[in-house]
C-alpha cells in the first residue's frame, strides 16, 4: 500500500528547520522504508513551507514510525504533521495503469 506523510513547517522555527536539514535529507536518504517520492511543499511565492514524503508500506504505521524518528520531528520544525494512506487512481508518468478498484 502507498502512504503519505504530510508536514507543515512551523514559521516560527527557521532556524532549527535550516539546523537539522542535512540530517533530516540524511535520514531520508538512509532510511530502510521504501521511499517512492520525496521533497518539499512551496508556497506560490516559492518559500519552503512544508514537504512530503509517499512511501511503498505494509501498513500505515510504518511511517508513522519513520516520522516520528525523523529528525525534523524529533526537533519539532514541523507544525502539523499527518500521515495516511494513500490510494493512487491515476498514474499519467508511463504505462502504468492503476486499477480504480
Amino acid at each position: 500500500m502507498l502512504a503519505v506523510r504530510v508536514a507543515y513547517s512551523d514559521p516560527e522555527k527557521s532556524d532549527e528547520r535550516r539546523l537539522y536539514l542535512e540530517s533530516h535529507k540524511q535520514y531520508l536518504r538512509e532510511t530502510a522504508l521504501q521511499l517512492v517520492l520525496s521533497g518539499p511543499i512551496l508556497s506560490h511565492a516559492g518559500d519552503q513551507i512544508g514537504g512530503m514524503v509517499l512511501a511503498e508500506v505494509h501498513a500505515v504505521d510504518e511511517l508513522e514510525a519513520f516520522s516520528a524518528a525523523d529528525p525534523s520531528v524529533i526537533h519539532s520544525v514541523y507544525q502539523n504533521v499527518a500521515v495516511y494512506e494513500w490510494k493512487a487512481t491515476i498514474d499519467n508518468r508511463g504505462n502504468c495503469i492503476v486499477p480504480t478498484e
